[in-house]
């Protein structure tokens, strides 16, 4: 089966690695996928990146596989349920450290550590992002299974650097950096994320190529008993 990889932002496809192309976020990362998809015309998409962990059991560098992902309306899409038993099987036997889960799509970042357990509670999902309920909408749309992995950078007792609390997707790294910078009361948490950062990236680049494999190799049932 052929695959397309996406991640929202060039800092998660470069912990990814080749083959991982970028999207972007908000609207314009929608559009950009749609376009992909028009182009490509993919069997599977694979959505690839960082999250916000609500499951206080997760630290920095737990994957999330989704087995469900939410958006805000708590309107629910799920993945092919045999590729994510397969992806399951594979990520227990070949070591990262995962939970297979449900994911909540949100609109903006989820900064604090009480609006993560809110967010937690309502949902009971492990992790939040602001691109894959919509990204999954968008590859259904254009008749592609999905899938998601998503490595958690700050856990839910880690709070966000008030630099980041309107962050949209579009700002540059460089941006961010020199804004927090300017904000002596983001240095403390700006480090620890930055650290956190770190054992994601990791998580990610182990992780992606053997949900891709799985994901590639996998004939979802509803195909298999149309052979």
């Amino acid at each position: 089966m052929s695959l397309l990889i996406v991640a929202p932002t060039t800092r998660e496809a470069r912990a990814i690695g080749s083959g991982c192309q970028v999207t972007g976020t908000g609207e314009a990362g929608e559009q950009a996928l749609a376009a992909l998809l028009r182009e490509q015309k993919p069997d599977s998409v694979l959505i690839a990146g960082l999250c916000g962990g609500l499951d206080p059991s997760l630290g920095p560098g737990h994957l999330i596989l989704a087995r469900e992902v939410m958006d805000e309306k708590g309107e629910g899409l799920q993945p092919p349920a045999m590729t994510v038993t397969n992806a399951r099987r594979a990520l227990r036997n070949e070591g990262p450290r995962f939970v297979c889960s449900r994911l909540v799509t949100v609109g903006k970042p989820v900064a604090t550590p009480d609006a993560k357990r809110d967010l937690w509670n309502e949902h009971g999902a492990a992790g939040v992002d602001m691109e894959t309920a919509a990204f999954a909408r968008i590859a259904t749309e254009h008749g592609a299974d999905w899938m998601a992995l998503r490595a958690v950078i700050d856990p839910a007792a880690m709070a966000l650097p008030g630099s980041l609390h309107g962050w949209n997707g579009q700002a540059s790294e460089l941006a961010i950096g020199l804004r927090m910078a300017l904000r002596p009361t983001d240095w403390l948490a700006g480090g620890r994320l930055a650290v956190a950062l770190r054992a994601a990236s990791r998580a990610l680049r182990a992780g992606t190529p053997i949900v891709a494999r799985v994901t590639r190799d996998t004939v979802p049932l509803g195909d298999d008993l149309l052979a």
